[in-house]
């Protein structure tokens, strides 16, 4: 990917501001602040087209095609050219986003479902890139609220919030794997993060994905998500309880039913559905 011709003209045009207001920086004050303006916008604009440079540069290996056809069913079902499309947002990923382990030795394989997990399910959304996201923690087990990982542990993942955790995700390698591995089951720890993070687009982690969803749908929405809460709290629900902690867990769990068991949950539940499908694939609905 290269810098558009309309980004290499902005960038001529503030040089050339920079330049005419350069000059009169000896004759006015004001000169001076104007050209501290032209030049913080160079700059952030010039840092912009180093990362996308530097996103174009990462090659994707041949060889991870192997683990991508036998791992990712999503990857293995589209056809060569849209392959191709996911290896280049794989490329993408792993320039823009690091991935550290915990306790053990990263490999390709763990990389790459980590990669996958924050691609499939934004397929029809991909301007979106993660909000603020920076570093994604793998660890080797299931983890506590102090980061301890224990087998008597429970968490399978999570969002940081607060200070350098805004830019952070933490994920359980076992939980990754499994939401992979297994293919009849509603869960998938990666797709359960990731909602969160578009739903924290917006700024707030509530469950409504304000950017995502047409403003009118907004009242809808949060009348369907306390009705099938209260169908969960009365044991009438197959989805997963722990959909009715809070109405921005009730939006990640049924992000994972909505990508692992999509047909499943059409039959079942066709109002979410309909209404996952606004936010996850606005083209099928505009369609």
């Amino acid at each position: 990917m290269q810098t558009s011709f309309t980004t290499r003209l902005f960038l001529g045009i503030l040089f050339f501001v920079g330049i005419i207001m350069g000059i009169g920086v000896y004759q006015d004050a004001l000169g001076i602040v104007w050209f501290l303006v032209v030049l913080g916008m160079m700059a952030g604009l010039l840092f912009r087209s180093y990362r996308i440079a530097r996103s174009a540069a990462v090659a994707f290996n041949p060889q991870w095609r192997e683990v991508l056809a036998y791992k990712v069913s999503f990857y293995q079902d589209l056809d060569r050219s849209d392959q191709a499309v996911f290896e280049e947002r794989v490329a993408v990923f792993f320039s823009t986003i690091k991935i550290t382990a915990v306790d053990f030795e990263l490999d390709d394989e763990c990389r790459l479902l980590v990669a996958a997990s924050s691609i499939v399910p934004f397929w029809d959304l991909p301007r979106w890139q993660y909000g603020a996201l920076q570093e994604v923690i793998v660890y080797s087990g299931h983890f506590d609220e102090n980061y301890q990982i224990s087998e008597d542990h429970h968490i399978l993942g999570m969002v940081g919030s607060g200070g350098n955790m805004d830019h952070v995700m933490l994920l359980s390698k076992p939980a990754l794997y499994s939401g992979f591995d297994n293919k009849t089951n509603k869960n998938h720890v990666g797709f359960h993060e990731f909602a969160h993070l578009l739903d924290k687009s917006d700024g707030d982690v509530d469950g409504i994905p304000e950017l995502f969803l047409p403003k009118e749908m907004v009242n809808p929405w949060t009348k369907l998500v306390h009705r099938e809460i209260g169908r969960i709290k009365a044991d009438e629900s197959d989805i997963n309880p722990y959909g009715a902690t809070s109405d921005a867990e009730f939006f990640a769990v049924i992000s994972e039913y909505y990508h692992k068991r999509p047909h499943l949950l059409e039959k079942k539940h066709p109002d979410l559905f309909k209404m996952l499908q606004m936010i996850y694939h606005p083209q099928i609905v505009e369609g």
